[in-house]
């Protein structure tokens, strides 16, 4: 039986095969296929599908974009809000405040 390492390498590896595809596809100079766009992109989130999402970031999103995509679509999804996202509405609140201070 594989290991639950040797099992995550393995998915990580295929994870960042379809994030090149995806790549490939969004980069070459041709039109995208939409119907094999839409495959790689679904393969792409059914593979990710029980990774863990610190080790998958930590791992991928700053060589593959399609993952850093697919790991903020998830986030959004779960948590209504974008990565980061709570933290700049304090801020926007912040700011207004302080600018209704000074007007006032």
């Amino acid at each position: 039986m594989a290991s639950p390492d040797s099992s995550l390498a393995s998915k990580r590896l295929y994870i960042a095969h379809l994030a090149q595809r995806l790549q490939a596809m969004e980069r070459s100079g041709a039109a995208v296929q939409p119907l094999a766009y839409r495959l790689y992109a679904r393969r792409l989130q059914e593979a990710m599908a029980g990774y863990p999402e610190g080790r998958l970031a930590k791992a991928l999103s700053a060589t593959h974009p399609a993952v850093a995509e697919a790991l903020a679509n998830r986030h959004f999804a779960s948590h209504g809000s974008f990565v980061g996202g709570s933290a700049a509405h304090r801020s926007a609140q912040r700011l207004l405040q302080r600018l209704r201070r000074s007007v006032a």
